[in-house]
């Protein structure tokens, strides 16, 4: 007795399952990939070029600056170092990439 399965091609996701899942600190999509190897050079839609990279394990602006990741996700951060509080998506010290107008 086999049990019926759906099948959704690649690009068709469920609205809710795209919104559960954090944006990428890169590409700003709301899409399950490992962050530190997002290669992406342009934001999710092809907008906007990527602000950010990582190298190893840390997220830096592509003029070289350090930026924290914990600033980057939906609870921010509380340290006292707000020079890295930059957006990984768009340059702005007023959100992080979670609450990134750019994001997906």
């Amino acid at each position: 007795h086999k049990r019926q399965r759906t099948f959704r091609s690649s690009g068709d996701h469920d609205r809710n399952e795209l919104n559960s899942l954090p944006a990428c600190s890169i590409c700003l999509r709301h899409f399950s990939h490992i962050i530190i190897y997002c290669n992406a050079t342009h934001t999710w839609d092809k907008a906007h070029p990527t602000f950010a990279e990582c190298h190893r394990t840390a997220l830096y602006a592509k003029d070289g600056c350090l930026l924290c990741c914990k600033w980057q996700k939906d609870e921010g951060c509380n340290e006292k170092h707000n020079t890295k509080h930059i957006c990984s998506g768009c340059g702005s010290a007023t959100h992080g990439a979670q609450r990134c107008p750019h994001a997906q």
